[in-house]
């Protein structure tokens, strides 16, 4: 048991290393359970001592992997209980390296996020710069345009759309798309969490 109680001992050590930046007493938990559920199944193994640790730890996956999970999971509780955009956005980013669903949502909830934010932009440069910031329409059939933001063509190609209706617009649009990325990307981060064991 000597011998298993060293590889035990090497798979937790591994799985410490890519634990980094978790506080120390939650380290100590998961790695006082990993040893827990090893051990258990190291007990109901069968065959040769040796055989059967290389076995179980090759049936929890890499210690890489296993501090992986551990971490994107703790991020998961973090925007969970924080619910702040840039909470969930570095827990999305985080798991859109480990997996391409993850880098999906990652991306949608970036430019959900990003359009919400365009609009709160427009609705409170509207009352300082009235003249030069709506929702623009061009009307000229070889290149059609509808866009947020300053003016940019020449008098007469473009007319504005909303006038100052874009305050109370922006902010409606701006708060209801940051609160759908928000409830998107918390109920993809509940899906995406994977089973600890």
């Amino acid at each position: 048991m000597t011998g298993a109680s060293g590889k035990i001992d090497s798979y937790l050590r591994r799985v410490r290393a890519g634990l980094r930046g978790l506080p120390d007493p939650e380290v100590t938990d998961i790695l006082n359970e990993l040893r827990g559920h090893i051990v258990e199944r190291l007990e109901l193994a069968s065959g040769p001592p040796d055989v059967a640790i290389e076995s179980v730890l090759e049936s929890f996956g890499r210690a890489e992997q296993i501090a992986a999970l551990y971490v994107a999971d703790n991020l998961v509780s973090r925007a969970e209980s924080s619910r702040t955009p840039w909470t969930i956005l570095r827990s999305l980013f985080y798991w859109s390296t480990l997996s391409i669903i993850g880098f999906l949502v990652f991306m949608i909830c970036l430019v959900g996020y990003g359009f919400g934010l365009c609009f709160f932009l427009a609705a409170l440069v509207k009352p300082i710069h009235p003249e030069g910031v709506g929702l623009w329409y061009r009307n000229d059939p070889a290149n059609f345009s509808l866009h947020v933001g300053g003016f940019s063509g020449t008098a007469g190609q473009e007319r504005e759309l909303l006038g100052w209706w874009l305050v109370p617009v922006g902010c409606s649009l701006g708060g209801g798309t940051i609160l759908l990325t928000t409830h998107f990307a918390l109920w993809s981060l509940r899906r995406l969490r994977h089973p600890m064991l």
